[in-house]
């Protein structure tokens, strides 16, 4: 079947072959057992359902996403459910270790292989896939098994891996994905698998960049835990080609062919979430109900007005109650219809709807801002000020960008839908908004605070990438209100608990890591990069 390759949203193409969910509690039986399901299948399918795991899953979508909006700030909570998070974190976890044991499978048909160097480009992609995946993961638990894991299929004395550090999990990680880079290679006698190449049609150029554009993130994600080790990586992932411009990547269902069903559960499952206050004020500069101190287009792309089509955040931490039903289906036929209880600005309605939005790994706009960042600080090369600039500008000019074309390209979108692309004009009065303006005479924390603020708005879809720089900074927009119900409800969470299945077969190894915490003593045990 033949592929588009199209900048614009993504460079990826996947069948998955994966069964749906279709309950909350469906397969839950399974997990009672190891992960140690023998791999039998050919290197493209393995390669292929590794891509295909990188689609968020059920519960990730359903309940741990609406906890992380709150816990990073990026929206507000007006009520629960409740669901359990620990469904979450168990999805989570088995969806990294099933993955783990295709790619582990990968390395070894590669190596037993007659062919082993006709194999080089798959081992790089499959590698730059394992890395990525895997400091994702540590992002969320913090230590994990890792050097020992994913081989459970060989047998029970593989079933209690130890847990290594995150440190040891990021330092290697980076140099895997530094490794894998620069084994890519556009030879000839390469050995193609086609279409199962899923993510860049077979495009090494574009693997590269998106390789090392991730070794730059996680990079300076952990420079202020370990800058000797961070900064030889941030130096030379500067000097490489790097994502920019409309190079966005992410998988979309129109391309990949899974359904994308559980994204309409995305704010209203686990907690009911509403448009609070930290991301109004990013975005507005009044609370005049008709909107007019909006300045920022993606206020309306993000969000949307209350039943009285008013403009009504609700304030951040404060303990507030909503009614309506913006969330529900019948909307594709009655857009205006969310229910007379409803008093507050929502999420947008078709950020649910629309299966076709791409749910993002790493986007252009975000490395604009890891290079702002980076010049700021003068991590990896000179302090300039005058740089970042640049580089902070590119990237909010990206962000509204993309976001404003996924709304045009919509087929679902149908109501308050962008009519056209922002002018240059419109792009320059937001960079000149007080908000967000940026000046080379800013001291150096208050321009960080800028670059954070904008790429924390980008990250609108990424709500785990958020948390990530929300935890690695401590400069991420926050409102001062009512911080104690804050912490006490959302602002404590720095990981997520193991899954259940990791105490019940690798118990002592998990109760070690732990330090024989467990539940909220356990989550507020920062992660080992966030030093702030």
């Amino acid at each position: 079947m033949k592929r588009n390759h199209i900048k614009t949203i993504l460079y990826l193409s996947l069948i998955l072959g994966t069964a749906s969910i279709t309950a909350c509690t469906k397969n839950f039986d399974e997990m009672n057992a190891p992960w140690k399901d023998a791999q039998t299948a050919d290197i493209n399918s393995l390669f292929n359902g590794a891509v295909a795991s990188m689609e968020l899953g059920a519960q990730e979508q359903a309940t741990a996403n609406t906890f992380i909006y709150p816990i990073s700030q990026l929206g507000t909570t007006v009520g629960s459910s409740g669901y359990s998070m620990q469904n979450a974190s168990n999805e989570l976890w088995e969806n990294y270790y099933r993955a783990l044991i295709s790619l582990r499978q990968i390395d070894k048909m590669i190596s037993d292989s007659p062919d082993k160097a006709k194999y080089q480009n798959i081992q790089a992609m499959s590698n730059i896939i394992k890395a990525y995946k895997t400091l994702r993961i540590s992002d969320i638990f913090g230590d994990i098994p890792f050097s020992e894991a994913g081989l459970a299929n060989l047998g029970p004395t593989n079933y209690a891996p130890k847990f290594d550090s995150q440190k040891s999990i990021y330092e290697s990680q980076l140099n895997e994905l530094k490794t894998a880079v620069a084994n890519l290679t556009a030879s000839s006698d390469q050995i193609s698998i086609g279409s199962s190449e899923s993510l860049f049609n077979g495009d090494i150029a574009q693997w590269k960049k998106f390789g090392n554009s991730l070794r730059l993130r996680y990079a300076l994600r952990m420079n202020d835990a370990n800058a000797s080790a961070a900064v030889p990586h941030v130096q030379e992932a500067l000097t490489l080609p790097l994502l920019e411009n409309i190079e966005n990547v992410g998988l979309t269902p129109s391309v990949q062919g899974f359904t994308g069903e559980w994204r309409e559960w995305s704010f209203h499952a686990g907690l009911y979430l509403r448009m609070g206050s930290t991301a109004w004020n990013m975005l507005s500069d009044s609370n005049n109900p008709a909107g007019t101190g909006i300045f920022d287009p993606r206020a309306k792309i993000f969000f949307e007005t209350n039943a009285k089509n008013e403009w009504a955040p609700k304030e951040q931490n404060t303990a507030v109650s909503d009614g309506g039903e913006p969330y529900n289906r019948r909307r594709d036929e009655d857009w205006s219809n969310k229910g007379a209880g409803n008093l507050l600005s929502n999420f947008n309605y078709y950020f649910g709807r629309d299966k076709n939005i791409p749910e993002l790994i790493i986007t252009a706009a975000e490395v604009y801002f890891l290079k702002a960042e980076a010049a700021a600080k003068g991590v990896g090369r000179t302090a300039s000020l005058a740089d970042a600039k640049t580089q902070y500008e590119n990237g909010v000019k990206s962000s509204i960008n993309f976001w404003t074309s996924m709304a045009i390209k919509s087929s679902v979108w149908k109501e308050n839908k962008p009519s056209a692309m922002p002018t240059n004009a419109e792009l320059n009065a937001v960079l000149a908004n007080p908000k967000v303006i940026f000046s080379t005479s800013l001291s150096t924390e208050n321009a960080l605070k800028l670059i954070y603020a904008q790429r924390w708005l980008d990250n609108f879809r990424q709500p785990y990438e958020a948390w990530a720089l929300t935890r690695q900074t401590d400069a991420t927009p926050k409102s001062s209100k009512d911080d104690n119900l804050y912490q006490s409800q959302f602002g404590f969470i720095k990981k997520l608990n193991y899954a259940d299945k990791e105490y019940q077969y690798n118990g002592e190894n998990t109760r070690n890591a732990t330090g024989k915490l467990t539940g909220e003593a356990w989550q507020k045990v920062k992660v080992w990069w966030d030093v702030k």
